[in-house]
């Protein structure tokens, strides 16, 4: 793996921003006013911009190429900054109380998703194939999806059930993420060992179900094959999972504390993780190999990654086509060569061709005297 063809930015537990450079092990570091834990990280209006949310409930722009921070207004809600997203020109933020932001850069727009009692708001993610919807989850509050237009409700998921001992199955939503090749399907990863696969058009409970009793899931993420999805654990090991069967395929073991954020490459076997242990770790999804691993100094929250795209030169055809009328003019106006063959043979012609009449007389002349 060419780890020169991605650039990472990776949030910190301090509130700093640390990304690479050219070189691959070379970590640059940009340092924020908010000396706080970095608990959101997403791209914004475009690639060139970062959306970061903080522990201690605000949100700054950072400019990549700039390398400064913009901070927005003051927000509505309490708490802590659990998903922040971009979706019709505006910022979605998302608070640990349930209030959510829909922030267009002059006027802030919030709504209440009217959490219960003892509900919490842990995690919101944006729905980047379904325009306009979001995923919302937490503690007492389960999976449900949001358009942000109409600031309703689509979908609500339904619990489990309840147990042998005929109590509630707690559903304690820590990640979601999204299908890219289905727009409907949703997948949520449990503090209580689940990975629930949803479809909204089908059924508000699961249609498929895994369960992994010992696991504390803390982050989700979509692999690049249909229907697989990463989720990382609380005691440092990340499982790779189908949701067509509802199966672990394989566990990747060489983590020495919580996982905290996931990123798979979508079109190649590359996940890039980040943990406790302040490493930042890349991995091959299909051999478990570790390819690359990069310690940081600081314990890491949250990781983006983006691919590097070099434009290739694109060549003047203007400047190509004279060229090729100066090659054609040398060419027209140069002598013919033959070879030494040929002249040898045209030679001996011509002199056939003028020695032919002389012969002819000589003969009519001793004709003659004869």
């Amino acid at each position: 793996m060419d780890i020169s063809k991605y650039n990472f930015y990776v949030g910190t537990s301090r509130g700093t921003l640390l990304f690479n450079s050219d070189k691959p092990n070379n970590i640059q570091s940009a340092k924020s006013e908010e000396i706080s834990e970095v608990t959101s990280l997403n791209f914004g209006r475009n690639e060139n911009e970062l959306l970061i949310g903080y522990d201690n409930g605000c949100v700054n722009i950072f400019d990549i190429i700039e390398r400064k921070y913009i901070k927005t207004p003051e927000l509505q809600g309490e708490g802590r900054v659990v998903g922040i997203g971009y979706v019709n020109k505006s910022i979605v933020i998302g608070k640990h109380d349930g209030i959510i932001n829909v922030w267009n850069g002059k006027r802030n727009n919030y709504f209440d998703t009217h959490l219960d009692e003892k509900g919490t708001l842990d995690t919101l993610v944006c729905n980047e194939n379904r325009h306009g919807v979001i995923g919302t989850g937490g503690e007492f509050n389960d999976l449900k999806l949001w358009d942000i237009e109409t600031q309703q409700c689509i979908f609500k998921a339904k619990s489990l059930g309840h147990d042998m001992l005929n109590l509630p199955i707690p559903t304690s939503v820590r990640g979601i993420t999204f299908f890219p090749e289905d727009n409907y399907l949703s997948v949520c990863a449990t503090k209580e060992g689940h990975v629930l696969l949803y479809d909204d058009r089908a059924q508000r409970r699961p249609v498929v179900k895994f369960l992994e009793k010992k696991a504390s899931y803390t982050t989700i993420a979509c692999a690049y094959r249909e229907r697989q999805c990463l989720a990382g654990t609380t005691r440092g090991y990340m499982q790779v999972m189908d949701m067509k069967a509802g199966k672990c395929l394989r566990t990747f073991t060489n983590f020495t504390g919580s996982i905290t954020s996931i990123v798979c490459d979508p079109l190649e076997p590359y996940v890039i993780t980040t943990c406790l242990d302040r490493h930042l770790r890349i991995h091959n999804l299909e051999t478990k190999e570790l390819l690359h691993k990069v310690y940081m100094k600081q314990n890491l929250t949250k990781v983006l990654v983006k691919s590097i795209v070099k434009d290739e030169p694109v060549e003047d055809t203007s400047e190509k086509e004279k060229v090729d009328e100066e090659y054609e003019e040398i060419f027209e106006n140069m002598e013919t060569v033959v070879s030494s063959k040929k002249l040898k043979k045209q030679k001996r012609h011509d002199e056939d061709v003028t020695d032919k009449p002389r012969r002819k007389k000589k003969k009519k002349l001793k004709q003659a005297e004869g």
